[in-house]
């Protein structure tokens, strides 16, 4: 090989003596300079880790903003949710007060109104646990500090921002607002789907109320001219009264709140109601009291045809000796009867009826002293050991509502030991 072709200029040498400065020279250089075939080898050496080393921080800045990416979204997806809520709240209930065909919202329409407004509620709840576990969560995938700071500053900027709890307070407020609604016919059905949406709300404060509306309530009625007119309902009618299951359930939710007052108020709206009373004796006494009414002319028939069976006394005198002994057996096994149930007190806990009440009101007032009975039971000590030296305003509240009622509170003769 001729030696001319060797020849390989000065700065060629000195960049292969020095081979690491070579990666700070560009590659393309001018015509005049030709790279061997080792320089460029060494050239692409030392250019091959800077390249990795440049490309390596691209990926964690890629997964970085991806993480935050997706922690935004899921900040951004609660809010969008209870927002969705939030007008569905209000989509519901405007059909009711603001219908579209101006008429006055049915029963059925009012009903799936709080049936949607319950699952609604419903919803919020079971998932009200799980909000701590799920920023917890956000924070173990990536949410930095100052994400979460900026995230309260936003919250601070809108106090009028959605959550759980003033969306369960919009349900609870909106509902009561559909049943105080003038042209709103409260009925038994609606009335029980109220209570029992307040109810899984824990919110019972606005049942007493209700419980008078229910029985006071204007019944509205469309009028020849288009309007709505009111007609004026009686509060003592048996109509009137408050469903006792539905009573319950009103209670044991005061109950559950530890609310003295709502508990008496709510036995004043529902149990001590004289339109109560009535629908009592009316479902209860009626079929009795007829049977009353219809046994002497039953017995009447029997006599008569005994009287012509036999054969060893005038028939007339048989007849009225056989009419008085039934209706003599009649009426003293219904009075031994009235006496037995009027005067149970099995039943009874702590509430017991006080001297000189009529056994008819005891029977019709029943429920009242059994609802009497729940309270000073939950309010009280549960060790019979220890009952009637409870102290404190409350109790003293109770107890004097009690005897106005008629009623008393541990009597003694009636006590465990003191018989």
């Amino acid at each position: 090989m001729d030696r001319g072709s060797m020849r390989v200029c000065h700065e060629c040498m000195s960049l292969l003596r020095q081979p690491k400065r070579a990666s700070r020279l560009p590659f393309a250089t001018s015509a005049g300079h030709r790279w061997s075939g080792r320089s460029f080898v060494i050239a692409a050496q030392s250019r091959s880790p800077r390249d990795k080393t440049a490309a390596r921080p691209a990926s964690p800045q890629i997964t970085r903003n991806a993480s935050q990416k997706g922690a935004r979204s899921s900040k951004a997806s609660p809010p969008t949710q209870l927002s969705t809520v939030h007008q569905r709240i209000f989509e519901l209930t405007s059909s009711v007060l603001k219908p579209e065909d101006h008429k006055l919202p049915s029963e059925q329409r009012l009903l799936y109104v709080l049936e949607q407004l319950d699952t609604l509620a419903k919803g919020l709840l079971d998932t009200k646990s799980s909000g701590p576990a799920s920023s917890a969560q956000n924070g173990k995938d990536g949410t930095t500090a100052t994400f979460a700071l900026l995230g309260s500053v936003n919250a601070r900027q809108h106090p009028g921002h959605l959550n759980k709890a003033s969306l369960l307070s919009l349900i609870s407020e909106k509902a009561e607002e559909l049943l105080r609604n003038p042209t709103t016919f409260i009925t038994p059905a609606i009335l029980k789907s109220y209570v029992g949406l307040q109810t899984n709300l824990h919110q019972p404060s606005s049942l007493p109320d209700i419980f008078a509306l229910y029985a006071s309530k204007p019944a509205p009625k469309l009028s020849s001219d288009g309007g709505v007119a009111f007609t004026e309902v009686s509060p003592d009618k048996v109509n009137a009264a408050i469903d006792a299951k539905t009573a319950n359930i009103a209670l044991s939710s005061a109950i559950d709140a530890h609310n003295l007052p709502l508990c008496i108020d709510i036995i004043d709206t529902s149990f001590g109601t004289l339109a109560f009373r009535k629908s009592k004796g009316l479902r209860q006494a009626l079929f009795p009291f007829a049977g009353l009414l219809l046994a002497p002319g039953a017995a009447y028939a029997l006599s008569t045809a005994f009287g012509n069976f036999q054969n060893s006394m005038d028939p007339g005198l048989a007849t009225g000796v056989a009419f008085a002994g039934i209706m003599t057996y009649v009426f003293t096994v219904t009075g031994l009867g009235y006496v037995v149930i009027t005067t149970a007190n099995d039943q009874m806990d702590r509430v017991t009826w006080a001297r000189g009440v009529p056994l008819w009101e005891r029977w019709v007032r029943e429920e009242e002293r059994a609802a009497l009975d729940r309270v000073a039971g939950a309010w009280g000590f549960k060790d019979a050991r220890w009952r009637g030296t409870e102290e404190g305003a409350e109790w003293v509240e109770l107890r004097e509502v009690i005897g106005r009622k008629g009623m008393a509170l541990d009597k003694v003769e009636l006590m465990e030991g003191m018989e």
